[in-house]
């Protein structure tokens, strides 16, 4: 019954489980009946393996799956070791939020599992979105200027150690002519790129720090992309917009944010969070909340 399963047309092996060497050889038994019911009752879910058992009557047998729909999450199914027994849990955000013991329901029921991810799984509200999008964003704006401190901190070492030298004897000026005139090349050319990404990390940062600020105290606007439209949250206010509702200069902002790289910032301009999430600087942005 198993290897029925996972001949499923919607059933996929992640590429990591394919790189273990592991063949598999078919759905955990207790697994089988909930993955091969939903996945037909489902055709448009995607059922990913991304864990199987590896030893003894394990050995081969799919564990854990990955539900997802057009690429997006819904959440997982997978067995869990509870005291001695071995039960099937159904988890994501959603279910997290209703339980106070685990972030997961687990049954040794197939029937109760099934009805679970049923009820559980789907897409996320525009409530539910943004509030993820509120933490991936938080996530990012938080931990970016470590990142940077430790970039720029491991330049002013390189610099620093060069410096030394001569500037205890001869002074800066006489060390910046040295590097310019005399240096060997390679301490030139790091000398010279320390110095010139010292300056680019500092801008960097204050940008970082600006956008920190003023996330925290609730002055950015989160914008959300979702489904062709636009979910922006300033404060506690959530407005949809389309793209010909859309204020110009918020346009024009995520325009810019579009070209860069996630987790990358824009002086004045913001942080691009993700692909579909982004972190405005207000500055002289139209008050979005009276535009809708």
């Amino acid at each position: 019954m198993s290897m029925k399963t996972l001949g499923l047309s919607n059933i996929v092996v992640d590429e990591k489980v394919r790189e273990g060497g592991i063949a598999l050889t078919g759905v955990y038994n207790q697994l089988d009946p909930v993955i091969s019911r939903l996945a037909t009752l489902n055709p448009l879910w995607t059922f990913v393996v991304v864990a199987c058992g590896g030893y003894g009557f394990e050995k081969g047998m799919a564990t854990a799956f990955v539900v997802k729909l057009d690429g997006e999450p819904l959440g997982k199914i997978n067995t869990a070791h509870v005291g001695q027994r071995r039960l099937i849990s159904i988890s994501n955000d959603r279910i997290g939020k209703t339980r106070q013991r685990s972030d997961s329901y687990r049954t040794q029921s197939p029937e109760k599992a099934i009805l679970t991810a049923k009820k559980m799984f789907g897409r996320m509200n525009s409530s539910e979105r943004v509030e993820k999008a509120t933490s991936d964003a938080q996530r990012v704006v938080s931990n970016a200027g470590y990142s940077k401190e430790r970039e720029r901190n491991g330049h002013k070492l390189t610099l620093n150690s060069a410096m030394l030298a001569w500037v205890q004897t001869k002074g800066y000026d006489m060390f910046l002519e040295s590097i310019e005139n005399e240096a060997v090349l390679k301490v030139k050319q790091e000398v010279t790129t320390s110095i010139e990404m010292l300056t680019i990390l500092n801008v960097e940062l204050r940008t970082i720090e600006r956008v920190q600020k003023d996330f925290d105290d609730e002055k950015t606007l989160l914008v959300v992309k979702d489904s062709g439209k636009y979910l922006v949250k300033v404060g506690d206010d959530i407005q949809l917009y389309d793209d010909n509702s859309l204020p110009l200069d918020v346009r024009m902002k995520l325009g810019m944010l579009k070209l860069v790289q996630d987790g990358e910032y824009l002086t004045d301009i913001g942080c691009k969070v993700t692909s579909e999430i982004f972190v405005l600087l207000a500055g002289d942005l139209t008050n979005v909340s009276e535009g809708a």
